[in-house]
This record gives C-alpha cells, structure tokens and sequence, in this order.
C-alpha cells in the first residue's frame, strides 16, 4: 500500500481540523473529551505528513484564514516553523481577545510563550493540545 497523495493528507487535515472546530465552537470548551482527543490524534497525524513537503505546508497554511477561530489557532500553530510572520500575526489576535476566544486564547498564548523561548519543535502538539 503506498502512502496517501499531499493533496488526500491536505484534504484530511482539513476535514479533521473542521469537525474539531465543530466540536469546541468559537471559545475552546467541549463535553467530550474523548472525541476531542481522538480528533487532536488525527490531526497531528496528518500535520506530521504534510510538514514533509512544501506542498503539505501550503495546504496547512491556506487555513490560516479560515472565520473559524479553532482552524485558525491549530493551522497557525502547525505554520509556526514554516510561515512565522503570518502565524504569528494569527496567533496574537487571537491570544489579544481572550473574551471572545476563551481557551483558544490561552492556548494561542502558550505557544507563542513556548515558541518564542525555543522550548516548541516543529513535530510537537501545541501546548494545551
């Protein structure tokens, strides 16, 4: 069995991140803890694949402006490495606005302190995760 295509590893991504985003809403919170953490299991997957290639980088970075707050924070979190300015810039609006994005801002807030004190690898979870 060959390994999937960047543009089917993408595609899962991106499927992933938007039912996690559907899970936690627009502040973070979920009741099902269990699923939240399978869903974060699959995701870093899928992320680990697609840092291989610039292609793979590409489809993560795309979510960087995405209206969903929790696509934002994850796909800006995986872009650290690889588009710094523009993650960056995501990660602070939405670590500047923790009474409209809850955990997400904490989250957004840790790992710009754990990246920024080069205590955050490109192959890690986000602080939180």
């Amino acid at each position: 069995m060959s390994d999937p295509s960047p543009q089917t590893t993408a595609d899962s991504y991106r499927q992933t991140l938007s039912e996690l985003a559907d899970l936690v809403g627009d502040e973070g919170h979920t009741s099902n803890a269990r699923r939240r953490g399978r869903l974060v299991e699959e995701l870093e997957a899928n992320r680990l694949a697609l840092q291989q290639s610039p292609e793979g980088l590409a489809g993560i970075a795309v979510l960087l402006d995405d209206p969903r707050p929790a696509v934002r924070l994850w796909s800006a979190g995986h872009s650290l490495f690889s588009d710094e300015p523009r993650a960056r810039s995501t990660l602070v609006e939405i670590r500047d606005s923790p009474g409209r994005y809850g955990l997400h801002s904490i989250i957004a807030k840790h790992t710009l302190l754990e990246y920024d004190a080069g205590r955050l690898a490109a192959d890690t979870r986000l602080p939180g995760a």
